[in-house]
């Protein structure tokens, strides 16, 4: 009698619990995270006649609980990890690039535009050297060709602010992740397996593996009462996150390459190679081609400005005066010390021309003065005002405090790119040098001229007459007084007085030629013309639109194949996410087959008590 009460009773507390799970189950259908249980029932042990505490294993005697446990494939949740690290790098690394895309400009705001109208006003002037509109067309095509460049440059630089804060940000997750799962850890050593407990933890295990797998790649393997190992990669033998000592944190420092992953960053750093997988790698991917693109602008500034620069030198502007450059190559930054509690602002200018020390500058408080000095202390000037140093005055304004301090570092390239205070004028659109021929001359030749600081093969004067009275060589004459000043051949370039000539063609004894500086006014084009020729000029990736189109290009193509690949990033995680769900998520219609049948089981329990009490009753009736 007994033991059939003990069956009974046994069966209904068995399919209560189990019903308890499947009630679980439904309320946490929608839950993040939540992974389904089921209980596992184990036959109870039979009890020998005479021997209270001998287990007869063959005795039937009701259902027991084994174990709660969860539906997990360890598989299946491995490939959701991996799809979804593969998954979040292509989309911050195309979210990125999309980013870089837009900085480097479209439409009439892009460089390509711009330098093409720097080039098309340089045409449009070398057809009407003389005009005033022309030259001031000129200048402010310039003006817009140089201010795109910083444009660019000044988007870049937030650009890739912008991905450092991100990526220092995404590390800074990695490591309270690790930490969560440390603690996780910690718990699980010290729960009972199969309880509720434990598949709680074990929830907040599997999620928290979840994120950081979105992070970077990871490899995890489980010990006993399900703590975990975390290792980087997919390797066993990859670095370790978190073991039986704790975490390990991370970070990211700069390197020649660009950005690295760095174990243990304030204590002992380890650089070490990322996993290409999780947003983290995407970031850094991102940052590298953020900064290849902008070195590649930096060199176009730096090319375009000194190529403009070298040509508008060796020319004639209209007041007769030799040209200088058109482009000032160099400018000021302005960094924040990390320390500094004020919230100054520094307005720095500089002069024209001005010679800026290599070591850039500092500005610093204390005492109620301000002190700006060179990098290299050489030479510094205090007050409370603005100051100035090497044609560099500093503007401080706003709120500051004692110890406050900025870095001024010279920069160059695209972010130094400007146009120098010039007005129409002094446009150097005429060659130096200009030659003509006499009208009389019988040869073919033609006497060409180009300006060569270093050549001191004449007298300096404003003008030359050359004659060909034997063949194969040149007379150079003074014209004013009819004296003889050298003799050279006609072959090669020979150098004359801050300039150097040659002959093309053959010259016929008698020919006549002259050398004169350009005159004031004139209505030479010959420097424009060389200037159009930088246009055309090859260099490194092919002349300045085609190196600059090859740039905008490769961050297109990379855009367009890291979304290409996204997409089927997707398709593969949704498929990994749907196959884990058929293992480890609650369907609803499964939890009610399973709970018709858990309560016709714990009826047919429920029973057993109910014919035990009957017929127990019946004994007792019977005996009376």
């Amino acid at each position: 009698m007994t033991d059939l009460l003990a069956l009974g009773a046994s069966g209904v507390r068995a399919y209560q619990t189990a019903l308890a799970v499947v009630g679980d189950n439904v309320a946490n259908a929608e839950t993040p995270g939540y992974v389904r249980r089921s209980v596992l029932l184990k036959a109870g042990p039979g009890v020998g006649a005479g021997e209270p505490l001998a287990r007869v294993v063959s005795a039937g005697s009701g259902v027991a609980t084994a174990a709660v446990v969860r539906a997990v494939d360890a598989l299946k949740a491995l490939g959701v990890r991996n799809a979804d690290g593969d998954l979040a790098r292509l989309t911050t690394r195309a979210d990125w690039l999309a980013q870089l895309q837009s900085a480097m400009g479209s439409g009439d705001a892009s460089l390509t535009v711009r330098i093409a109208g720097f080039f098309d006003a340089a045409s449009d002037l070398a057809s009407a050297p003389n005009s005033t509109t022309a030259r001031t067309i000129f200048l402010d095509r310039a003006d817009q060709a140089a201010g795109q460049f910083r444009t660019t440059a000044t988007a870049l630089d937030t650009l890739s602010d912008n991905i450092a804060s991100a990526t220092a940000a995404a590390t800074t997750e990695v490591n309270q992740l690790t930490q969560g799962i440390d603690a996780v850890n910690i718990q699980l050593r010290r729960t009972q397996n199969g309880g509720s407990a434990a598949n709680g933890l074990l929830d907040t295990r599997d999620a928290l593996l979840g994120r950081l797998a979105k992070l970077l790649r990871i490899a995890v393997t489980e010990t006993a009462g399900g703590a975990v190992e975390v290792r980087l990669g997919d390797a066993g033998n990859g670095s370790l996150l978190v073991g039986s000592k704790g975490a390990t944190r991370v970070g990211v420092a700069d390197s020649p390459g660009g950005p690295v992953l760095v174990l243990d960053p304030t204590h002992n750093a380890v650089s070490v190679r990322l996993p290409a997988s999780g947003s983290l790698s995407g970031l850094i991917e991102a940052a590298r081609r953020t900064a290849d693109a902008h070195l590649a602008i930096d060199d176009l500034a730096t090319r375009f400005a000194d190529a403009v620069n070298i040509v508008h030198m060796d020319g004639v502007d209209a007041r007769g005066i030799d040209g200088g450059a058109l482009f000032a190559t160099q400018t000021l930054g302005v960094a924040a010390g990390a320390a500094n509690s004020g919230s100054a602002v520094l307005g720095v200018d500089i002069a024209d021309g001005a010679p800026l020390s290599p070591s850039g500058y500092t500005m610093t408080f204390f005492g109620g003065l301000w002190t700006l000095a060179r990098g290299d202390a050489s030479l510094a000037v205090s007050g409370t005002g603005p100051l100035t140093l090497d044609g560099v005055t500093v503007s401080p304004s706003g709120t500051v405090h004692e110890g406050d301090g900025y870095r001024l570092p010279v920069r160059g390239g695209a972010a130094g790119i400007a146009l120098r205070p010039l007005d129409a004028a002094s446009v150097a659109a005429s060659s130096r040098w200009l030659t003509d021929a006499s009208a009389n001359n019988s040869g073919n030749a033609t006497l060409s001229a180009r300006v060569n600081m270093a050549a001191l093969g004449l007298p300096a004067q404003a003008d030359y007459r050359v004659d060909i009275s034997v063949a194969g060589f040149a007379d150079i004459y003074d014209p004013a007084t009819n004296t003889l000043l050298a003799t050279v051949p006609t072959t090669g370039w020979q150098p004359g007085a801050a300039f150097e000539f040659s002959f093309s063609g053959t010259p016929a004894v008698g020919d006549s030629f002259r050398i004169g500086r350009a005159a004031p006014q004139g209505s030479d084009n010959g420097n424009l013309r060389a200037l159009l020729g930088i246009r055309d000029t090859q260099g490194t990736g092919g002349t300045l639109e085609g190196a600059l189109d090859a740039t905008v290009a490769g961050v297109a193509s990379s855009l367009a194949e890291t979304r290409r690949l996204g997409t089927a990033a997707q398709a593969i995680a949704s498929d990994a996410a749907r196959a884990a769900d058929a293992v480890s998520g609650v369907d609803l219609d499964r939890e009610a087959a399973e709970l018709t049948q858990l309560q016709a089981a714990y009826k047919a329990s429920s029973q057993i008590i109910a014919a035990a009490r009957d017929l127990f009753d019946a004994l007792l009736a019977a005996s009376r």
